[in-house]
C-alpha cells in the first residue's frame, strides 16, 4: 500500500518518514488495532526500540497473544 501525503504539510510539520511510521504504529498499537509485532514491523524498528519509544511517551507495553488480540478485536 502506498500512502500519499501533501509534501507542503509534511514539510511544515518538520516530520520525517520514520517519525510518521512510528507515530502511526504507536497510535494503532495504543488503540489495540495492531499487536506489538505488527507495530514494530510498521515502524520499521526492533521490539526493544519500540518499547523504549512507548515508555518514553508514558505508554505501557502490552504484548498480547495473537488469539487474545483477535478476540478483543471482534468484541470491540
Amino acid at each position: 500500500m502506498k500512502l500519499e501525503l501533501p509534501d507542503d504539510v509534511i514539510h511544515r510539520a518538520e516530520v520525517t518518514v520514520r517519525e510518521l511510521r512510528l507515530g502511526l504504529a504507536i497510535q494503532l498499537y495504543v488503540d489495540h488495532r495492531i499487536n506489538h509485532q505488527d507495530a514494530c514491523q510498521l515502524a520499521g524498528i526492533a521490539s526493544h526500540v519500540f518499547n523504549r519509544e512507548l515508555t518514553g511517551r508514558d505508554i505501557g507495553v502490552h504484548v498480547y497473544p495473537k488469539a487474545l488480540q483477535e478476540s478483543e478485536r471482534r468484541a470491540g
